[in-house]
């Protein structure tokens, strides 16, 4: 279920009105029973997959704390995502091949997971604690492995063995990549991460986690959640306010025109430019890569936009994951404005445990070059994602290096011109590493930056120019609006009269934009 389908306009609301007259505990289980259908309106057999996190995540949080459950309680909760993967075999789907391994690995999930469960109460207090977080790790970096990874590295190593003379006879099961996945396994890592340290409480019972793990506005594509943000919302009822209602509002009709208007319209650019083949010279490849970055702003952070309204409608807060990330003027300054929610995991949880800056420049560049190739992978698997990271991570080490680029960075003194063109030269930056993103495969990415070369005027290139300033510009105003704002949906500091015509604006122009919606991008992460 989109965020912008008519299914959507009648289930949000829904839930609104019934969440507001009821209690805490019946709040949660509308939540949870919300979150599984429009989560469920996708593909109904990978709501097996969230109901073993959500299992694994809360005894073992539990367990962190020394609180033992019995042994026919945990087994009896460790099956049923295969209940529900058999009770999907009656539904008719596609793909039975990928049904057929999805009941294998839910039987081998109920015996490991129970048999692993009982066996870490042998040990000793502090062995059994970082068993318990072992084993939730361990269990969602498995179902990434499984689900988004194992194609990938099984096709690349059949290649390498291919040119090496091996001919391979096994055929690879074709397993679908789950929606949202690469989420809701963060948010759970860092969920465990956070009570082993004693940074969070783990969740009291087993329906207030579920319901928060699976919260539907931040499911698909986030916000990356901690659970002290988070969980502690769920765990005390929010009390009715119109202001939640004037700043849901706000934030879908902001999201929807950064969606619907800018994103959906720059794509359309975009994904003409980087079809395998087209015709492009040097105007057209910078209009596409130009459409691209709009595009993927639009759409992720009016997804981020969306996902806050549709929380706050509920009376409840969700991180902010953007401020204006392209006036950065540098790399790290871009990632403390770009998808800030999962820049903080990857430095919370990668980064900071790998050492830091703590043990000098070589390590420092070490641990940057590990996170950013890690961060670019969790993209995708596809090499262009890794590369993409290790792009990224040669820019930070590059603005490390050269003391010119490291003071533009800082800010500091520099003033006026050098400032604009500091945030002119990232601009740039970026841009190139949007194309590395976007491409479909590292042959088209060549043939990208070959058009770069080309000047030849046989491809007239003003009216697609034109196309893209029309859906550009008026972002751009908006953010020109929004510029001193923690917020980038914020226009409360503007007058009334002035708040209502963008209001209007936004509406009308996300009304009229043509038709033909787009997915989000970030759901085939």
């Amino acid at each position: 279920m989109s965020f912008l389908s008519w299914q959507y306009a009648f289930f949000l609301p829904l839930i609104v009105v019934l969440y507001w007259r009821l209690g805490l505990r019946a709040r949660m289980v509308l939540l949870l029973a919300g979150s599984y259908v429009f989560y469920g309106m996708w593909d109904i057999r990978f709501l097996a997959l969230l109901m073993g996190s959500t299992c694994v995540d809360f005894y073992c949080g539990r367990a962190m704390i020394g609180e033992r459950v019995s042994a026919w309680r945990v087994a009896g909760t460790a099956l049923l995502p295969l209940g529900w993967l058999l009770a999907c075999r009656f539904i008719p789907q596609e793909a039975g091949e990928v049904r057929t391994v999805m009941l294998e690995l839910g039987a081998l999930f109920a015996v490991v997971f129970s048999a692993g469960y009982l066996l870490l109460w042998r040990l000793g207090e502090e062995r059994r604690r970082k068993g318990f977080l072992l084993l939730s790790i361990g269990s969602n970096l498995a179902v990434l492995g499984v689900f988004k990874y194992f194609g990938f590295f099984a096709e690349t190593l059949t290649r390498l063995l291919q040119k090496a003379g091996w001919e391979c006879g096994w055929v690879l099961p074709q397993v679908v990549l789950p929606v949202a996945v690469s989420f809701y396994t963060f948010q759970s890592i860092a969920y465990a991460v956070d009570v082993y340290h004693g940074k969070a409480r783990p969740a009291r019972d087993l329906l207030t986690f579920g319901a928060y793990l699976a919260f539907f506005p931040q499911l698909v594509a986030g916000p990356i959640e901690r659970p002290a943000h988070l969980l502690t919302q769920f765990q005390t009822a929010a009390r009715w306010d119109w202001a939640h209602v004037h700043a849901g509002l706000r934030l879908l009709l902001v999201g929807a025109f950064k969606k619907a208007f800018v994103a959906d319209q720059c794509a359309l650019l975009a994904n003409h430019v980087f079809t395998p083949g087209a015709a492009i010279n040097a105007p057209w490849a910078v209009l596409g890569v130009l459409a691209f970055a709009f595009q993927i702003y639009g759409d992720f952070s009016g997804y981020t936009d969306m996902a806050r309204g549709s929380a706050r409608l509920l009376g409840i807060e969700l991180s902010r994951n953007f401020r204006q990330p392209y006036a950065a003027r540098g790399p790290s300054d871009f990632w403390l404005r770009w998808h800030m929610t999962l820049s903080r995991w990857f430095r919370d949880y990668v980064y900071i445990p790998l050492g830091g800056n703590r043990h000098g420049s070589f390590i420092t560049l070490r641990n940057l070059w590990v996170t950013m190739l890690l961060a670019g992978l969790w993209h995708g698997a596809n090499w262009t994602f890794v590369l993409w990271g290790a792009y990224h991570a040669a820019l930070l080490t590059l603005y490390r290096v050269v003391p010119a680029l490291g003071r533009l960075e800082e800010g500091g003194d520099v003033r006026g011109f050098a400032r604009h063109g500091a945030v002119a030269l990232m601009f740039a930056f970026t841009l190139v590493g949007w194309a590395v993103f976007r491409a479909p495969d590292l042959t088209e990415l060549g043939r990208w930056f070959a058009a770069l070369g080309n000047f030849q005027a046989t491809l007239p290139w003003l009216k697609p120019a034109a196309w893209l300033a029309i859906h550009a510009v008026p972002l751009l105003l908006l953010k020109w609006a929004t510029r001193g704002s923690q917020d980038e949906a914020d226009l409360g500091h503007l007058s009334w009269p002035v708040r209502g015509m963008t209001y209007v604006l936004m509406f009308v122009l996300s009304a009229s934009a043509s038709s033909g919606e787009q997915e989000f991008i970030y759901f085939q992460f």
